[in-house]
């Protein structure tokens, strides 16, 4: 079976940051999650787990009541602190991308609450998800599961009279302080990423704190809220209130850039866009924040303009500056893609149990696989020039791979990248997944990038096989 070496010390170090109460549990962990390392996740535990006996095994493990959810998430958790300090010479700041998820459990007997709507039925799975400097997912920082209360549902309204302790947005606050935890660990700063439903007061304060672990953060601004203008912010007694998205969309300290975007269906395409930056005291806010408004430039009437008003602490003091929030801001969508390697790689909405506590324990234990699954499309990313041998290092298997190139790779491959390259082994793993063409198609996603491992892999056991004496 082929590991990447790549792959393996970040994940050895959160395996090895996880503990049990009983080493036997520990044996038990381990020889469940050999077995399926490298499979198809997306299969049923029967699948991955052939052997009767160690299927038994495994469902002992996930419904022993010294295993559970938080067992692995905490585990996760230091293995990743352990792997920054062993890599401090690795500079810059790291990523932390806070997102929730909705995992549906539709017509089950087992009543999880509900989701969006009154008759759905499930949990929401808060995520902070850490990346290296170079935008590389290393693992699950932080993971709440959300129950919601079926007696709730429809009385949104009173939310507002309740302590944010006592809301469901506390989740940002408990992903947050996991993330400065971190950084007070390790000595590690980490720039944090939160989309519009994170745009809460008590949110931002909590970045502005004087501490010494200071935290980095861009959040895409959800509420229009009022600013206090330049001129008249020291006149306590004549305060001038304005609101932030028109005060700063009619602002002319802009300029413009060219950038790609994407449209609904995912497709993306180059547009002109205004970018503009100014900073703002707001109400409620402890400190000073600066906006970046990205606001594409109009063709016609009728055209739909996409437009983003990022509130952030980094320093911004330039154009140059302005545009690196709008592309750090980009990094989010990595989040994305581990919440498909959860639902669809990872198939977390089809595990099947009597209760909620095996149902989370099995999500835990999962996770680590999920960013296995996830850091796979990374790979040509990384350095797309660097020899594959790198990461492919068993002799069996760089052979093979040479000689399964010269059937599935198409002449176009060779054009894009050259043989023997990381770029060249990301191709051909996607042309045997059914990739289609980098050029027309883009470069082979995580699940296409899977599915051409588990092929390269079936191939490889019967290579080694046949060159055994």
């Amino acid at each position: 079976m082929l590991i990447f070496e790549m792959d393996n010390f970040v994940i050895e170090e959160q395996v090895k940051g996880l503990s049990f109460v009983d080493d036997r549990l520990r044996q038990r962990y381990e020889v469940c999650l050999t077995g399926m390392q490298q499979k198809d996740y997306s299969q049923s535990f029967p699948n991955l787990v052939k052997d009767t006996y160690a299927l038994k095994g495994f469902y002992r493990f996930i419904n022993n009541t010294r295993v559970t959810q938080s067992t692995f998430i905490e585990g996760y958790r230091r293995g990743l602190a352990s792997y920054s300090k062993k890599i401090m010479e690795q500079q810059g700041e790291w990523f932390l991308i806070h997102d929730t998820m909705y995992v549906e459990y539709n017509n089950r007997e087992l009543d999880l609450g509900y989701t969006q709507d009154k008759d759905s039925n499930g949990l929401l799975l808060h995520h902070s998800l850490l990346l290296d400097n170079q935008h590389v997912p290393l693992g699950l920082l932080h993971q709440q599961v959300i129950q919601r209360n079926r007696g709730e549902f429809g009385k949104r309204e009173m939310c507002k009279e309740k302590a944010i302790e006592d809301k469901e947005s506390h989740k940002w606050i408990e992903g947050i302080k996991a993330g400065q935890s971190f950084s007070e660990d390790t000595g590690r700063k980490l720039i944090h990423l939160l989309d519009r439903e994170a745009d809460i007061g008590e949110v931002i304060n909590l970045f502005l704190k004087d501490q010494p672990a200071a935290s980095g953060f861009i959040i895409r601004a959800r509420h229009d809220r009022s600013t206090l203008s330049h001129s008249q912010r020291e006149k306590e007694e004549d305060v001038s209130l304005f609101r932030l998205f028109k005060q700063i969309a009619e602002s002319n300290n802009k300029t413009k850039i060219s950038r790609v975007l994407r449209c609904k269906e995912g497709k993306p395409y180059e547009a002109d866009c205004w970018l503009r930056y100014a900073k703002y005291k707001f109400r409620g806010i402890e400190k000073e924040i600066t906006c970046v408004h990205l606001e594409e430039v109009a063709i016609g009437k009728e055209s739909k303009m996409t437009g983003w008003y990022l509130l952030t602490n980094l320093p911004v003091t330039t154009f140059e500056q302005a545009e690196q929030v709008v592309e750090l801001y980009t990094k989010r969508w990595a989040i994305e893609d581990f919440h498909k390697c959860y639902k669809t790689g990872c198939s977390i909405e089809k595990r099947q149990f009597d209760s909620k506590d095996p149902l989370c324990t099995v999500i835990g234990f999962l996770g680590l696989l999920a960013i296995q699954l996830l850091r796979s499309r990374y790979f040509a990313k990384v350095d797309p020039e660097a020899s594959f041998e790198v990461v492919v290092t068993q002799k069996e298997a760089q052979e093979l791979a040479r000689k399964s190139a010269r059937k599935y790779l198409k002449p176009i491959d060779l054009t894009i990248a050259q043989e023997g390259t990381m770029l060249w082994w990301i191709l051909l793993l996607g042309r045997m997944g059914g990739h289609q063409g980098y050029k027309s198609k883009g470069l082979p996603g995580w699940q296409t990038l899977w599915k051409g491992l588990n092929y390269f892999n079936t191939l490889l056991e019967g290579y080694v096989m046949q060159a055994s004496p």
